[in-house]
This record gives C-alpha cells, structure tokens and sequence, in this order.
C-alpha cells in the first residue's frame, strides 16, 4: 500500500500497472484481478473486482496486465503511459504460479516504464528470501521502491517499503507535511525489529547457498516423481521456495496455471496426503524451505512427496 502510495506522490499520476493473479495485500488497489476467473476474464486481461463493494474509481485506475508479456506492457504504456505512476510486480509472483519473471521481460519493462516517467516497484515480500539481494539481486534490476515483508520481521508481523533517496523523500517530515504522511500504532515494533535483526544475521550467503542446493534437489525429485507415477505435473520455482502444478501443459502465467475442478481435487487429497505424513505446505501446492533444514530433512520432504503423489496415481488408477 505505502509503496503504490509513493509512487502516485512522487509522479503525481493515478494510474497502476499490475500482473493479472499477483497478490500484492489487502489495499484495494493492490487487489484488483487477483482471482480473475474464465467467467470475467476475457481475451486480454481486464480490471475485475477481488472483493464486493470495490469501487469503480480503483478498477479505472488499475491497470491488469499478463505475465512475461512484453508486447502487452508495451501497448499499455503506448496508450495510457502519461497516465501510470508505476509498474507493481513480484518477479516470481506466488498467487499466480510461482512462475519467474523472464530475465528479458523484466528489464524491457524497466526500460518502458523508465521512458514514460513511471517507477518500478518490486514486491519482494516473498522474493527477498531468494539471495543476498533478493529477487533484484539475482535479475540485476535496481527499482525505484522495494516493498519488504515476511522474513525481515523474524516470524513477526511486519512490512517495509524502501527505494532511492528522491522518491523516498515523500515520507520526508522535516520540512512540515510530507508529500506521503506515514505513521501508525505498530510502526518499527521493537520485538519485531530484534526479531528481524536476528533472522537478516542468520541468513548469510552461506546459507543462501545451502537453501538453493536444497530447493534444486526437490524440484528435480518432484519432476520426477510425477513422471515415474505417470501424473501430469511439474514442479517450479527458485532458490527455497518451490510449487507443484497438477498439469502438464507449459506454464506461463496466471491463467496457465488456473485450476479447474480435477485439479481443486488433487490439491486437497495432496495437502491432506502431506499432512499425514508430516509435511506442512501450503493449500494450493506451495513449499518454503527454511534454513536450519538438513539433506535430510529435503530427502524425508521428497519421501513423503512422492508418496502422496503415489495415493494419487492409484486413485486415479482406481476411479
């Protein structure tokens, strides 16, 4: 919210372009196409309402565009770019597949919102476990505002916006009111700062490097345990985090990856299958590995993967 925010201050413009199916939080804005089904859609990604009671002025002023589309982001600056105060993207975007952004989407975009007066904002929320330096480290992107959460709290509620000096001067209340006000009762909560000092020490490139090893050991395993039980699926994703896929055409987006009913159904026997076994993920088929985990510890994941996957292949076999 405080990063979109700062963007409409620093460029006095209303307009936000996002990717269809990322999730971004609760402000409204941020929302918007979020769950896009086949029923609302259409050919080319429009602005669709998450929840009712969303204004018609926050739909006209975000703008949904598909993932990894360069000539999508391009048309949409051609039309609307003296409008748009910034681009709002999650390079590896959770809610719409875990897919990784291009490496040549993601600078193309810079150079288009760059031209026509827009900034970047990353969300690295999520990403910002992936390296040393984040999701931008790793693409060799430097945006203009970086929304943080999750891992910089320690386990604690938290969230954070940081970016270059010019642009985070809307918070600025040195000289009276800042353009972008920002305050509250939780603001830099001390136990969460001491938890996030904490969990940023723990995370050496050391142990980037032992979170990739293992992530990179499970998505192959994954593969290929679908295959040996002759599933559609794939597994995807980088560095710790890694995401399961019931199907077997290539994803690319928010909508390859949409799930229909078969699919609803093999993700909850598969969730249950886990928990069963020991293995926490989340509902919808996402993993996060976490850095005190062992070799071991992948291996017993995988064992238990593998074994669900199994229960499901002898259904399928069975019904």
């Amino acid at each position: 919210m405080m990063a979109i925010k700062a963007a409409r201050a620093f460029t006095g413009r209303p307009k936000i372009v996002k990717i269809e199916g990322a999730y971004h939080g609760s402000y409204d804005f941020a929302e918007v196409s979020l769950d896009s089904s086949p029923s609302n859609w259409g050919d080319v990604p429009s602005s669709t309402p998450y929840a009712k009671g969303t204004p018609r002025g926050v739909l006209d002023d975000v703008i949904a565009v598909p993932f990894n589309d360069i000539e999508a982001l391009r048309a949409v600056f051609a039309a609307q770019g003296d409008s748009i105060a910034g681009v709002l993207i999650d390079p590896i975007p959770n809610r719409a597949g875990l897919i990784p952004a291009r490496r040549d989407y993601l600078h193309a975009m810079v150079e288009i919102a760059r031209a026509a007066g827009a900034l970047i904002v990353f969300d690295e929320v999520i990403s910002f476990r992936l390296g040393w330096s984040g999701a931008q480290g790793l693409w060799g992107i430097e945006p203009d505002l970086t929304a943080l959460g999750k891992i910089i709290g320690g386990g604690f509620p938290v969230g954070a916006v940081g970016g270059r000096a010019d642009v985070m001067a809307v918070f600025d209340p040195t000289r009276g009111k800042p353009a972008l006000p920002h305050g509250g009762t939780f603001t830099a909560n001390p136990v969460t700062m001491r938890a996030g000092l904490a969990s940023m020490r723990a995370l050496t490139k050391e142990s980037f490097a032992h979170l990739d090893t293992l992530g990179a050991f499970l998505r192959e395993g994954v593969s290929a345990s679908f295959d040996r039980h002759g599933l559609a699926g794939q597994c995807v994703g980088l560095g710790s985090l890694f995401k399961v896929h019931f199907t077997s055409h290539p994803v690319t987006d928010y909508r390859s990856v949409y799930p229909g009913q078969a699919e609803h159904r093999r993700f909850d026997t598969f969730h249950k299958g886990l928990l069963g076994r020991g293995v926490l993920s989340a509902s919808y088929g996402l993993f996060a590995l976490s850095t005190p985990m062992t070799q071991a510890d992948a291996r017993s994941i995988l064992h238990a993967i593998d074994d669900t996957l199994g229960e499901i292949a002898a259904q399928r076999g069975s019904g």
